[in-house]
């Protein structure tokens, strides 16, 4: 064979070759884009109105996915910091938060129920255009506020474990949410069951940690009784409690299990959807009582090695517990974070695919919105783990719970306005004594906010300086705008707003797509 026919023949093979990769990786994601992510898991459908284990046990998985946002870094660094702070004082804030935390994802479930949609797609259906938008963009704001103590305590724990330096450890965080996700394609199950085993984890690592280093019981107990040591540092008091609040209920988590309880198949007679929220409500009750128990462990390791050390958090926690207590208890702290960072990495990821589906009713494939949602969101964790020292970290990572915190009123309140609308719900629609609690934990988170809010930016707050007078001015631009939008979209009504909007579009029925509504192939 000639050199010209030969080089030919390559030239040929390769294209063939070439042609062959191709159809190979066609077919994988065709694959990927054919298997059922949303496949339901079937619950026995005879409805008794007794209670079953048997059927709690099919239920269980939802709500310990969502519990996990409750125990992330974030929260330990507030933890750390309020017990090193205050003791054991907080400590009625924390089961206070976590009981409000109760009242609102059971609103979120029971909208998942009871309608066979998450909240991001009620706003899409349900709030004019402008108002959506805005929704979905602080909606987004709350995933990348959430993603960085995430991945960042992550990160630090394989720094601890290991030497991996904190930036790859970033992008191997990043990597492995994934390759997690991608289990759903089996069955959602298998992911509960991850998320399970990682709970038992931190657990067992913060009950280890709490027992050895031998806390008060007595000033435990005393810690549930509302504001017991409320007479000194008022203002600090009042900032570290709020941060409890912000730190243990996260807005993302709304969308989430709003979206997670459609995973079960149930009953479409009022008897099966009732029986459903009860069931639901136990198991969160009982996941989001773990995660209490794993807060409060945390705060009284801090409370018993730390105080009085007010610059205390996640970053410092490590070389503390080396020095105090010694031994494997660093390893321990290093572990639970690790299990924390990895599992509420995965929960958060998740989170946002139904945000960005809902919100801008995206037709792709699932696996196709994990990567866009970790690549948007891994990007500020990136840039904060190549530029801020351990020493900064942990002042961001308050920052982002701050963030978190403005962020909240957003979902909450129309979470409540579609949860208490006859057009949405149904016969289902909010009791006025559900109305109520709801109102008021949502006027006391607003509350805090503020306050919170306040409380971080008095340090530079002052008027003798130029950058003084310009925050100031800044702060009361930003609080004149975020109240009148909360006040607006509290007074929005659902259900003439959906009467509006269903004469308006009747007509472009036969329109396939608009803006905001596209399928990508």
């Amino acid at each position: 064979m000639t050199k010209d026919s030969n080089d030919e023949f390559l030239e040929v093979y390769d294209e063939q070759e070439s042609i062959h990769n191709k159809e190979e990786d066609v077919a994988v994601l065709g694959m990927l884009d054919a298997l059922d992510f949303n496949k339901q898991i079937q619950v026995d459908d005879f409805v008794d109105g007794k209670f079953n284990f048997r059927k709690l046990m099919q239920f269980l998985g939802p709500g310990f996915l969502v519990s996990i946002a409750y125990i992330d870094p974030g929260n330990f660094d507030t933890d750390i910091n309020a017990g090193g702070s205050f003791k054991y004082q907080l400590l009625w804030i924390l089961l206070l938060a976590t009981v409000m935390g109760c009242v609102v994802q059971f609103l979120a479930s029971k909208l998942g129920l009871v309608t066979k949609k998450d909240l991001a797609q009620h706003c899409h259906e349900c709030y004019s255009k402008p108002v959506h938008i805005t929704l979905w963009l602080m909606a987004e704001i709350a995933v990348i506020a959430s993603d960085i103590p995430e991945v960042l305590g992550t990160a630090y724990a394989l720094y601890l474990l290991i030497g991996m330096p904190i930036p790859v450890g970033v992008v191997v965080t990043a990597l492995d949410t994934l390759l997690f996700l991608f289990l759903q394609y089996l069955s959602i199950r298998i992911l509960e069951v991850i998320i399970a085993i990682l709970l038992g984890i931190i657990s067992l690592c913060f009950f280890a940690e709490m027992f050895w280093s031998k806390p008060d019981y007595l000033e435990i107990a005393a810690g549930f009784v509302p504001f017991w040591g409320f007479g000194e540092h008022k203002a600090d008091y009042i900032s570290a409690g709020i941060g409890l609040v912000g730190a243990v209920i996260m807005p993302h988590n709304l969308f989430l299990h709003s979206a997670l309880v459609q995973s079960r198949k149930i009953g479409k007679s009022d008897a099966a959807i009732k029986e459903a929220m009860i069931y639901n409500a136990v198991e969160s009750g009982l996941a989001l009582g773990v995660s209490f128990l794993i807060n409060m462990a945390v705060v009284c390791t801090a409370a018993a090695l730390f105080f009085y050390d007010p610059t205390v958090g996640l970053f410092e926690a490590s070389d503390l517990l080396k020095q105090i207590l010694g031994g494997f208890a660093p390893y321990l702290f290093a572990i639970a974070l690790l299990a924390s960072g990895q599992s509420s990495t995965i929960t958060g990821t998740y989170a946002g695919q139904f945000i960005m589906e809902g919100f801008l009713d995206i037709k792709i494939a699932q696996w196709k919105r994990n990567m866009i949602t970790r690549g948007i969101a891994i990007l500020p964790s990136l840039a904060v783990a190549i530029w801020a020292s351990t020493d900064t970290m942990d002042g961001i990572i308050k920052w982002s719970q701050v963030l978190l915190s403005i962020q909240l009123p957003f979902a909450v309140i129309p979470l409540l306005n579609l949860t208490s609308s006859y057009r949405v719900m149904g016969s289902f629609r909010n009791s006025w004594q559900l109305i109520s609690v709801g109102w008021l934990i949502s006027i006391f988170v607003i509350a805090a906010n503020i306050s919170l809010v306040v409380f971080s930016i008095a340090p530079f707050l002052n008027i003798e300086t130029t950058l003084g007078i310009v925050l100031l001015v800044l702060l009361l631009v930003f609080s004149l705008f975020y109240m009148g939008f909360l006040i607006y979209l509290s007074r929005l009504d659902i259900d003439a707003i959906s009467e509006k909007m269903k004469i308006e579009t009747e007509p472009e029925q036969d329109q396939d797509k608009d803006l905001l509504s596209f399928e990508i192939n």
